[in-house]
């Protein structure tokens, strides 16, 4: 009886099972593989309906979008910094607030589960309404004008002439203009402050005079820092005149001691 053999996917399976580094390569293609297939779809429906989206690839191409999304978060800050020019981030506030927007924006429409089309849009967006802020200095009340027909532009481009479904449906945007709200808008007041305002250096000198004294003696005496009793018992030496009278009379006391009880002088 011939042997089974296995279907050629199923043993491509199996070996990928027990080769991680197959399985890393595997998951690598797979990943390009999405990427242009979706490429594809979006260059057949726009060749076919003859309608191309207005924002997206815009502002970040395709190649820059399908990059980003397979970074991680600090990857995506490295890169984005470098697209965006923003070499001073690290120590410029102006340079790490404008990345931190654009990190955020991206990396929360990747949580969204976006298409790479719609990311591109998403950060289109983003840069328009900050674009407002910056050089065309738009109060808060037209820049969300501005919004509104932004956010209607994106629901019409692929609706009107194609009768495709919308580009984001209704909770994406939903889901756009609660993130704009709570990330831009709230804080407007700041952005303004940071593109209007130019943060005064102030340079703060002053001058101290110190003077040191100087001792003719640069190592003090041991002496100083015993206290006067001791001092004057075992460190105070007395003249020879007052030792010889001290001493003396115990000399005499004890020499006529002597000599009485022992009847001699020796």
């Amino acid at each position: 009886m011939a042997a089974r053999v296995k279907p050629k996917a199923a043993r491509s399976q199996i070996e990928n099972q027990s080769n991680p580094s197959s399985r890393k390569a595997s998951d690598r293609t797979l990943s390009d593989t999405l990427v242009q297939d979706e490429k594809d779809s979006i260059d057949e429906k726009d060749s076919v309906n003859g309608i191309e989206n207005s924002l997206a690839w815009k502002f970040l191409s395709f190649s820059q979008t399908s990059d980003l999304v397979q970074l991680t978060v600090d990857e995506v800050q490295k890169t984005l910094a470098e697209i965006l020019q923003l070499i001073q981030y690290q120590n410029c506030m102006k340079e790490a607030v404008l990345l931190d927007y654009y990190v955020s924006g991206f990396w929360w429409a990747k949580e969204q589960n976006f298409t790479l089309q719609q990311i591109s849009t998403f950060m289109t967006l983003l840069h328009i309404i900050l674009e407002n802020i910056s050089d065309k200095h738009l109060p808060l009340l037209d820049n969300l004008k501005e919004f509104t027909k932004v956010m209607a532009k994106i629901g019409q481009s692929r609706s009107e002439k194609s009768g495709d479904v919308e580009f984001f449906t209704v909770d994406q945007a939903k889901a756009i203009i609660n993130y704009m709200k709570i990330s831009l808008f709230q804080h407007y007041k700041l952005y303004e402050f940071l593109f209007y305002h130019t943060p005064d250096i102030e340079i703060l000198d002053t001058e101290l005079e110190v003077e040191v004294s100087k001792s003719a003696d640069p190592f003090p005496s041991l002496e100083e820092g015993l206290t006067w009793d001791i001092y004057s018992t075992y460190v105070l030496l007395q003249s020879p005149e007052e030792s010889v009278a001290e001493v003396l009379p115990n000399l005499l006391s004890s020499w006529l001691i002597k000599i009485l009880f022992t009847g001699r002088d020796k």
